[in-house]
């Protein structure tokens, strides 16, 4: 894995590394696919509405749309595979391996890496969102201090890579029906296309309205949030949606003194120094 500094500081302000170049690339391929797939794929679902024609139209229709929603396919399922396999690489790179060579690999710890990564859902999630509720609601005044990945990115991270499963598998099996229909009946089709366009329509309707909502359209980030392209998170949003793991990074440098109050928080005394996380 690349190795960045943890804190920049660019025109006085302070900046957190959150993505590796590698995984920056991985993101870029994943939005332009799935963009494209929708822009090709959603003028067939929606094929008797007044626009369908037009945009089908724009990727040269019947004679060339088709193929490029199937080399999109093809790469996204190609960078499926590859995210597999690099987190596998990561994980026996940078947790199995280390332990093996203290010695300290017992019964049963690669399965309790694997389950403690941190884009692995656990208690500390389920607990920030029935905080967000209480905040939300009124109930308390205190909202949530996010960890290094919070429940909204997990679930935005889960969410595609389930669809990819139903999606991918789905599609490669239509865009092969031929030979398929040699060993599965012709009635699954039927219900393999069904599942390929409404888990699509899901997908589309995920990205465009819950993702980028949080990531580019919130009122913290407008026009445009950045992470994706730098890989480094300002200190502000670090703070409104990563305090716990923002006060970790930051005593870690050494930078007790400078770190500030939760958002809401009205000063810095109530949080001095950052004790309170």
């Amino acid at each position: 894995m690349e190795k960045y500094p943890v804190i920049t500081i660019k025109d006085g302000q302070k900046y957190f590394y959150r993505f590796s170049m590698n995984q920056r690339i991985q993101h870029f391929i994943l939005a332009v696919t799935v963009v494209l797939l929708v822009l090709t794929g959603m003028p067939l679902k929606f094929h008797d509405a007044s626009w369908a024609p037009f945009l089908y139209s724009l990727f040269g229709g019947i004679k060339y749309a088709p193929v490029v929603h199937k080399v999109n396919g093809a790469i996204l399922m190609g960078l499926f595979f590859y995210h597999i396999f690099y987190l596998i690489y990561v994980i026996r790179k940078y947790h199995i391996e280390p332990m093996k060579k203290k010695g300290a690999l017992k019964r049963f710890d690669a399965l309790k890496t694997v389950l403690t990564q941190k884009m692995v859902p656990n208690l500390k999630d389920a607990y920030d969102i029935r905080d967000l509720m209480k905040y939300l609601f009124f109930i308390t005044n205190k909202r949530p201090d996010g960890d290094e990945m919070t429940w909204k990115e997990k679930f935005d991270y889960w969410a595609p890579f389930w669809g990819m499963v139903i999606i991918g598998f789905s599609g490669l099996i239509l865009w092969n029906k031929e030979l398929f229909t040699q060993i599965l009946p012709g009635g699954v089709l039927n219900f393999l296309l069904i599942a390929h366009s409404d888990e699509a329509l899901l997908a589309a309707l995920f990205l465009f309205i819950w993702h980028w909502y949080n990531v580019h359209f919130s009122i913290s980030v407008f026009p445009m949030g950045t992470v994706f392209l730098t890989g480094y998170l300002s200190e502000e949003l670090m703070v409104e949606e990563h305090y716990q793991h923002y006060v970790e990074v930051m005593k870690k440098a050494g930078l007790e003194h400078e770190i500030l109050p939760p958002h809401g928080a009205h000063g810095h005394a109530s949080h001095e120094g950052g004790a309170s996380s």
